[in-house]
């Protein structure tokens, strides 16, 4: 036993110095992989900032206990050198607004990865979708663009027309010199107005194909769009002065016959009346002076293609009805077409608007009703009833008048039946007003001239002048 117990402290200083001379080799080989891997990472990926660098934060070693420290700790096993340590950096504060923790955050600028300046001019474009497939749509902003492949492969930025986004006006083009491509006027879509066709639709066809010529040279002329128009009868023309615009004369657009009747110059005015653009047409044609309703319905019809979208018809008619006196306003509710032509005579069958035209509400109703509350207002005495057209020139005899009456009609006229069937072809409402120049009483006892029915208009013209201007501004 003596000899083993000498020979143990030999065995274990030589253990020792192995263990020692194995380790020696194993640390040089380890150095020199750092030092490659270090060379090769310096060569991949440029040195960062420091201020972009992770900050850890050094914890403290946990306390070793007095039992612990007395006694001894094993050597480890000798292992590969690990890499180089990053410099500690203290860790950031969660970025959640809710957050409760109690760790400092750290008030030192971060610098933020550089944009570069076409990132920056391109805006949004990342958030655009990738191209996929043909025929599929894809769209990234759903109030404004899509986008559409086509067969062949072509993609194509669309617009959205949506109701929500708000149209752009174009700014209207200023002539110079009376001359140039038009329209001069402003266009007045935003305006609301209460004279919409409701439940029927205007349907023109081709009437702005035939009428483009005069379309287009009021359109240079005049300053507003004009959404109702106002044909004024014999001796009805100072109505026109409700609006402020310069005349156009009948004989300068083109198309148009200069009249002949006493009672009517034949003018265009183009105004604002009660908020709403307004056309006063001063005077018209009469079928008793072309012969041809086509002549006589031309105007009607441009001003139909300029935009008109409400009608009012006026007249100077003959009472029948024994109730009626001079200077009463009657509201036509229908009328007796005895002239013996139409504005649809000899028009193509299958002509787009169709000459098949349904007369059975040809006056607009709702106007009618909310006539009284306007003629109570400005104190007009007022009636509704059956207007009869007559060819003309000539004047009635005491037999017509009282068949007339016997069929129904309540005044008698030479004008406002073909105008009200041009409307009616196209989808347009009509109000017509007849203004009772001379009444059945009267027309016994003494001879009947066309002055003296253009002077009773001009007589009663401003009664006429506050009722249209009461139909334009009612709502």
């Amino acid at each position: 036993m003596s000899e083993l117990t000498n020979l143990m402290p030999d065995t274990e200083d030589d253990n020792k110095e192995n263990t020692l001379d194995t380790s020696e080799p194993q640390e040089t080989e380890a150095k020199k992989t750092g030092a490659k891997r270090k060379s090769r990472t310096a060569k991949r990926a440029p040195a960062r900032p420091a201020t972009l660098r992770r900050r850890k934060v050094e914890t403290p070693a946990p306390a070793q206990s007095a039992s612990a420290e007395s006694t001894p700790t094993p050597e480890p096993a000798p292992t590969r050198s690990p890499r180089r340590a990053k410099k500690a950096v203290p860790a950031r504060a969660p970025m959640s607004r809710k957050s409760t923790s109690k760790t400092p955050v750290s008030k030192t600028p971060v610098s933020r990865k550089p944009v570069s300046r076409s990132r920056e001019k391109a805006g949004d474009s990342d958030k655009r979708p990738a191209r996929g497939p043909i025929g599929k749509t894809e769209r990234w902003d759903e109030d404004k663009y899509e986008i559409k492949s086509l067969p062949d492969g072509t993609q194509l930025k669309v617009k959205l027309t949506d109701d929500r986004s708000p149209k752009k006006r174009l700014a209207p083009r200023a002539i110079r010199g009376g001359e140039g491509p038009g329209p001069a006027m402003v266009d007045l879509d935003e305006y609301n107005s209460p004279f919409t066709a409701g439940e029927r639709t205007i349907n023109l066809g081709s009437l702005v194909t035939k009428n483009r010529r005069a379309v287009t040279y009021l359109k240079r002329h005049l300053e507003v769009r004009p959404k109702v128009a106002v044909i004024l009868g014999s001796g009805l023309y100072p109505v026109a002065e409700l609006a402020e615009g310069k005349p156009i004369e009948f004989s300068k657009i083109p198309g148009f016959k200069q009249t002949s009747a006493q009672g009517h110059p034949g003018r265009v005015r183009v105004g604002m009346v009660g908020g709403t653009p307004t056309l006063f047409c001063e005077g018209r044609l009469h079928y008793y002076e072309t012969m041809s309703m086509a002549d006589v319905v031309l105007p009607l019809r441009v001003f139909m293609s300029l935009g008109v979208e409400y009608l009012i018809l006026t007249t100077s008619a003959g009472g029948l009805n024994p109730k009626y006196r001079a200077g009463d306003v009657m509201f036509v509710r229908d009328h007796i077409n005895l002239m013996g032509d139409n504005p649809f005579f000899g028009e193509n069958p299958n002509s787009d608007p169709s000459p098949f035209v349904d007369l059975s509400a040809v006056y607009d109703e709702k106007m009618i009703t909310q006539s009284e509350r306007i003629c109570r207002r400005i104190r007009v005495i007022r009636h509704e009833g059956v207007l009869a057209g007559m060819r003309g020139p000539v004047y009635e005899t005491s037999a017509e008048r009282n068949w007339l009456r016997s069929i129904g009609a309540d005044a008698v006229c030479m004008s406002v039946i073909p105008e009200a069937l041009a409307a009616a072809g196209v989808g347009v409402p009509v109000t017509a007003l007849a203004l009772i120049a001379n009444d059945a009483a009267s027309m016994k006892n003494r001879v009947l001239t066309h002055e003296a029915v253009a002077q009773a208009g001009e007589k009663y013209a401003a009664n006429v002048g506050k009722l249209v201007h009461g139909i334009l501004g009612s709502r």
